[in-house]
């Protein structure tokens, strides 16, 4: 069954992404479906402890357009002629062919509904199954609905505009692929309709799932409640972002301490902090060839320890090596602990509590320093003077906690919002500089040209 399934779900995934009418294609995967059908719990689970496909987001691109880090001249040029669409939202615009941020080689947007295909499949099939474990059918079901809902919420960070409450019942947003069936047409939905599928796929799932997954590859109560949070946060809803963070905190609030990690090591690992497991593919552009700025590397104080456990020193700069990933190539992105204390300190913020506000970060910070001899830690613990003050301090610590985390660029999105946290980045390649205005169109980027080709759905402006 694996490898017949293995098979049909790559000529399914690639028919759905591309909306095409491949008829003899579609035969054949007719045929495999029917060899190769999942019916039961343990088919269903099978499906989604697939871990290198289920486990990893390909929208490496965010990380490349955000801000915080450089590439030397020669990393720029080592993108060709493989990734060219690197080159291009580094720069935010396109800067090699026109036609190749839009081509066929954006994993970022194929690969992610090749993924929601499987959410689909298992969800279409499970209505169907014999299978006398209810209890196990509604456990799939809801990891099903925590993946696609998470997937959604990637994708959008990408390819659909930031959420403005004002717009969002007009702005487009995702193609919303709710079922199996292939031969239905791609359509956009609005950015409202994107969100709003996100959150219910999420809410329904977590009230399922048991509080911790007997892996940390599948979702849980836990884990959905920290992408809620996630996503609230993403549309500016800090209310519910707050509500969220603080349910999840009842549940998971253990910080671990810096000062038991090596120093020396070249990634921080998989830990208690971690909720659900998700990773960035570890190219060499996001690894190796990802150089910190260093006014951000000199933004750590030298008795915080994140200093020296997030960095290394080599010949071209400063690399990153904090991942709680399972190797420096592992690079995490998934739910953890240390992300709802911030998410939570910035929700009490913005609703006036500072005193609280305050105590988040600050609780947060003191297991990030170095300790005295006799136990006590380094960490002076911040206050706040107002609300902007509070906010500063915690967005600060936003950025220089999360590295490589895929939240910055959202935090960028939904911050150039409001003109007192917005900003405009820039970059100079090859004696050439760079701008990206808040709030440009090029913070979407555009959907591959073979979907706009084949589907007829309007394409994002701006590219």
């Amino acid at each position: 069954m694996k490898t017949n399934y293995k098979r049909l779900l790559c000529i399914l995934g690639l028919l759905c992404v591309s909306v095409l009418s491949c008829k003899k294609e579609w035969l054949e995967a007719k045929s495999d479906k029917t060899q190769a059908v999942p019916a039961t719990v343990k088919d269903f689970q099978a499906m989604l402890d697939d871990f290198n496909s289920i486990n990893r987001t390909n929208l490496i691109l965010n990380e490349v357009a955000a801000d915080g880090h450089y590439y030397t001249q020669a990393g720029f040029n080592a993108m060709l002629p493989s990734l060219p669409e690197f080159q291009n939202v580094y720069a935010w615009t396109p800067i090699t062919q026109y036609e190749v941020i839009l081509g066929n080689n954006v994993p970022g947007y194929t690969n992610p509904y090749t993924d929601i295909l499987t959410m689909n499949i298992i969800l279409d099939e499970l209505k169907k199954s014999k299978d006398q474990d209810r209890n196990g059918l509604e456990q799939v079901k809801a990891q099903a609905l925590f993946n696609r809902g998470r997937l959604y919420y990637e994708l959008a960070q990408s390819f659909a505009p930031p959420f403005k409450v004002a717009t969002a019942n007009t702005d487009l947003g995702l193609a919303l692929r709710l079922s199996s069936d292939i031969t239905e047409k791609s359509v956009r939905s609005t950015v409202m309709q994107t969100y709003n599928q996100i959150v219910s796929d999420l809410i329904a799932a977590k009230d399922v799932l048991p509080n911790f997954p007997d892996f940390l590859s599948r979702g849980s109560k836990s884990a959905a409640l920290g992408m809620l949070a996630k996503v609230y946060l993403s549309m500016g809803d800090y209310v519910n972002a707050f509500n969220y963070a603080n349910e999840y905190l009842k549940i998971k609030n253990t910080l671990i301490n810096y000062s038991t990690l090596s120093t020396s090591a070249n990634f921080i690992g998989v830990n208690q902090e971690v909720a659900f497991i998700n990773r960035l593919l570890g190219y060499p552009q996001i690894t190796t060839e990802y150089l910190i700025d260093q006014s951000l590397y000199d933004s750590y104080e030298t008795n915080d320890l994140r200093r020296q456990i997030f960095f290394k020193t080599v010949p071209a700069g400063i690399t990153f090596k904090g991942t709680y990933g399972k190797s420096i190539v592992d690079l995490f992105c998934g739910v953890a602990t240390d992300e709802m204390y911030l998410i939570r300190a910035e929700g009490y913020a913005r609703t006036g509590n500072l005193s609280a506000a305050m105590k988040d970060l600050n609780d947060l910070l003191r297991t990030r320093y170095a300790k005295n001899p006799d136990g006590s830690t380094k960490y002076l613990d911040q206050t706040a003077t107002n609300e902007f003050d509070a906010l500063t301090k915690i967005l600060t610590e936003r950025k220089k906690q999360l590295i490589l985390r895929n939240v910055r660029w959202t935090d960028l999105r939904r911050l150039n919002q409001e003109p007192r946290f917005a900003v405009t980045l820039k970059r100079t390649i090859g004696g050439q500089t760079y701008t990206l205005e808040p709030n440009s169109d090029r913070y979407t980027f555009p959907f591959p040209i073979e979907i706009i080709n084949a589907s007829g759905m309007p394409q994002n402006p701006g590219w």
